[in-house]
């Protein structure tokens, strides 16, 4: 089945319509998407017991933590902060 018959069953089964059940199913890969990546943050977070980046980073600089994999993990966490941010973005228009 591709995606236009399905959309177009789906869409008929539900009693919305297809631009409808494509949103709403964007809006809903678009927030699994966040939660993974708050999920990868949350496990950074307790790999090395801090609270925020910027407590990662002073660990890092003050040797309290092995700098690898940490500065690789300080680096995951900035950029799913920016992937966060650009997914709610995208949410909210």
């Amino acid at each position: 089945m591709n995606v236009e018959t399905l959309t177009s069953s789906l869409s008929q089964r539900l009693g919305v319509s297809e631009a409808e059940l494509i949103y709403k199913g964007l809006l809903a890969f678009i927030q699994n998407e966040i939660r993974l990546a708050e999920l990868e943050i949350a496990n950074i977070r307790d790999r090395y017991s801090v609270f925020s980046k910027e407590e990662l980073y002073e660990a890092i600089k003050n040797g309290s933590v092995v700098e690898h994999p940490a500065w690789e993990d300080y680096i995951i966490w900035k950029n799913k902060l920016s992937h966060i941010a650009f997914l709610h973005e995208l949410a909210t228009e």
